[in-house]
């Protein structure tokens, strides 16, 4: 069983990372727009209810986020596929803006709970406990901001990696899904 990546696709743990980071993420848009919407028509108990799982979830998905960024890096990436130059280097970009996006959000969510004042609660089942002996507003503020563009980062590169996933699925028919569902055979 192909475990890590080749030059010929990538391994068995990079896939699920990926596949994985992807479901989380959609869950934490779903959560985190769901609780903003509460939040415009004032409903705060629904509000409360949705950034608690938005926090809880996130703290459980935390660690196969930072895998996924960290493994990029640690291992060898397969050889792209024959395209036009140009889209090679938005194809690059993309990627690592996209991880660049994750650690964002994996910094600021966590700081934005914890200078807020508050433990960041799992579930009920443990809490994570704030390292700021006091609220602290201007880190808050900061953390709020950076992941709000984080959050936008993500969607629009989100957006981005889909169609050229679409571009490289129906158009140049290159094998590029092969490659993300299963490890190449040698």
């Amino acid at each position: 069983m192909q475990w890590t990546n080749t030059e010929r696709g990538y391994g068995w743990l990079s896939i699920a990372l990926h596949w994985l980071a992807a479901i989380a993420i959609l869950a934490m848009f779903w959560s985190g727009f769901a609780a903003d919407n509460a939040a415009e028509i004032g409903d705060r108990e629904a509000r409360r209810a949705l950034m608690g799982f938005h926090i809880a979830f996130g703290a459980s998905v935390a660690l196969i986020l930072f895998a996924r960024v960290a493994l990029h890096f640690a291992q060898r990436q397969p050889t792209p596929l024959p395209q036009p130059p140009a889209l090679n280097v938005i194809s690059n970009a993309t990627h690592k803006l996209l991880l660049l996006a994750i650690l964002i959000q994996f910094i600021s969510g966590p700081l934005a709970v914890w200078s807020g004042g508050r433990d960041i609660n799992v579930f009920d089942l443990f809490a994570i406990p704030t390292p700021f002996a006091a609220e602290n507003e201007a880190v808050h503020e900061g953390a709020e901001v950076a992941h709000a563009i984080g959050r936008w980062m993500l969607f629009g590169l989100i957006a981005l990696h889909v169609l050229g996933a679409l571009k490289h699925a129906l158009i140049d028919r290159d094998g590029v899904m092969r490659r993300m569902l299963a490890p190449a055979k040698d």
